[in-house]
């Protein structure tokens, strides 16, 4: 898909604040956690995450989701990452 074509799909899942984050090489995001439900779509490059359930890379095309609270690291590879985000109410 498309950024597009994420960006409507991620909305009818009933995902918001929806925008595009890009970064640079080997940008270290650290240990952190999210107050929200968090979703991260890769549209260029690739993402590594880390989380208490082991480490996985994520390419073009793949989604990463995020439950609020979730301590986890996060690290673009060396050419950077692109990725579309967004959040959503856990019910």
């Amino acid at each position: 898909m498309n950024q597009q074509e994420w960006t409507d799909q991620l909305e009818h899942e009933e995902f918001s604040d929806l925008g595009v984050c890009p970064n640079g090489p080997n940008t270290n995001f650290g240990t952190h956690t999210h107050e929200q439900h968090t979703i991260q779509v890769v549209l260029r490059g690739f993402l590594i995450v880390k989380d208490s359930h082991g480490q996985k890379t994520y390419h073009v095309g793949e989604r990463l989701e995020v439950p609020a609270g979730t301590t986890h690291q996060a690290k673009c590879g060396p050419a950077g990452c692109t990725f579309l985000v967004g959040v959503k109410e856990e019910k």
